[in-house]
């Protein structure tokens, strides 16, 4: 499962990144990884079968998890079912060495969330070190991470902890006070568990926070790439 490995070699910067998220004890995605250049043979299939099993939901997302820290692809493939889910493994892994960009292969349990997006522990805008950006909007969908639509924006001080908010509808913003103060709890968590600026990945499914991906920003380029 996702806490059995932290070796970027083998199980890619993001299945490396959720296993240290999930040993410093904050929430991710329930599910498992296979491992970087691993065949899918008959053995293997029934294991990945029995561990996708153990999951609490009837479908599955799937992830590319590359060995380069500074490959990133964004593409998700959402609400696999059981009997995709040996060829759906395949077609990741013949893309990613189409690619020539060696990867393991992320399953987690497909959840249907009310809220989700990213949050940046400085503003990668105004390049800002003393704010916190939150981008968020309703569902769990790929539109915030992908800039298919306007998100909410809302700004925390640092300093003085004041929230500024901008929606991109006439209805007030899709997060209460509480989810934003919960949002800058765990940005603060996670930048102190990796000692550098990260943007994260989240969402809120029936009210439970979930870390989708956790990256480093870097101070420089304001580049992000995979931990």
């Amino acid at each position: 499962m996702l806490d059995e490995c932290g070796n970027p070699e083998i199980v890619g910067n993001l299945g490396a990144s959720l296993y240290r998220i999930k040993k410093a004890h904050l929430r991710v995605v329930d599910g498992f990884v296979v491992p970087v250049n691993q065949e899918i043979e008959f053995g293997l299939s029934n294991e990945i079968l029995r561990d996708y099993d153990k999951l609490e939901a009837k479908s599955a997302v799937l992830r590319a998890s590359y060995v380069d820290p500074k490959v990133f692809d964004s593409e998700t493939i959402r609400d696999v079912k059981r009997n995709d889910l040996i060829s759906t493994i395949s077609y990741v892994q013949q893309n990613a060495g189409r690619r020539g960009d060696p990867a393991a292969v992320v399953v987690q349990e497909n959840l249907e969330a009310e809220f989700s997006g990213t949050i940046h522990s400085y503003n990668p805008v105004t390049h800002d070190q003393n704010e916190i950006l939150i981008e968020a909007n309703i569902w769990m969908n790929e539109t915030v991470l992908s800039g298919e639509t306007d998100a909410d924006m809302i700004l925390i001080n640092k300093s003085t902890g004041a929230v500024a908010v901008e929606s991109n509808e006439d209805s007030e913003i899709c997060l209460t006070p509480e989810q934003i103060e919960r949002l800058h709890n765990l940005i603060r968590k996670v930048e102190k568990q990796f000692d550098h600026p990260v943007s994260v990945d989240w969402c809120f499914d029936h009210g439970i926070l979930f870390i989708l991906h956790a990256r480093p920003i870097n101070k420089i380029t304001h580049e992000r790439y995979e931990i």
